[in-house]
């Protein structure tokens, strides 16, 4: 190889990193400290907000918080709560969460055919994900 093509490959070594530098790693690992009293929450989604499932399958499910301008803002994960409700009452508690609280995501499994719902509870604000067990 000769040296023009070696200076050639050199200048797009250097120019290639240059622009990795500069582009920013900066999102790599985002170093926030949220005071997370500052946001005042108008209300809440869980995503998905609709899903159909097969019996004994998990799904993550993930809540998301949003202002009066529907900016969406941090959610503090110690203050989240999970609630799962089933069409039959009488029948008891045939789903499981993992985990039931202190996660800004669960996983839903429903144990019987049916229609469900998945309660999210932060600041004060409830939004739910309706879910459609089947067979």
């Amino acid at each position: 190889m000769n040296n023009q093509k070696r200076i050639t490959i050199l200048i797009f070594f250097i120019l290639g990193i240059f622009i990795i530098i500069n582009c920013g790693c900066n999102y790599v690992t985002p170093d926030y400290e949220y005071d997370y009293d500052s946001y005042i929450v108008n209300y809440i989604k869980i995503i998905p907000t609709t899903a159909t499932m097969k019996i004994n399958t998990s799904k993550s499910f993930e809540v998301k918080a949003y202002d009066s301008e529907d900016n969406l803002i941090p959610v503090d994960a110690s203050e989240v709560d999970w609630v799962g409700t089933y069409e039959c009452l009488a029948c008891g508690t045939v789903w499981k969460l993992n985990p039931g609280s202190g996660s800004t995501s669960t996983y839903f499994t429903p144990e019987k055919e049916g229609e469900y719902r998945l309660y999210a509870h932060y600041k004060g604000k409830w939004g739910y994900s309706t879910i459609n067990a089947v067979q």
